[in-house]
């Protein structure tokens, strides 16, 4: 099992667009690809008084599911994100193997 993990700073002023946005749409359309198996969408705990900090992790199975992932559908999927958020979040992403659990 994999995590291609997602995190983003996002600006406060639109955290419940970003939100709602995840919850409502983006998540799901993530695991309708069939690269994912599910997910997991979390809201760090922060001081930072200017953004709010989200991790999304989606699992898979093989190496060759995140390849299909890239190959597919990313680009669309983050275009998405960008186009109804452009300038107000920042993300980066890293890749773990589950060892255990």
């Amino acid at each position: 099992m994999y995590i291609y993990c997602v995190k983003s700073r996002v600006n406060n002023e639109i955290v419940s667009a970003w939100e709602s946005f995840f919850v409502d749409k983006h998540l799901d359309d993530l695991v309708k690809t069939g690269c994912f198996t599910h997910y997991e969408f979390a809201k760090l705990q922060s001081d930072d008084p200017m953004s709010s900090h989200y991790i999304s992790n989606y699992y898979y199975q093989t190496p060759e599911d995140l390849d299909r992932y890239m190959d597919e559908f990313a680009a669309e999927l983050r275009n998405d994100v960008v186009s109804r958020f452009k300038g107000k979040f920042q993300s980066g992403r890293e890749i773990y193997r589950v060892l255990a659990g």
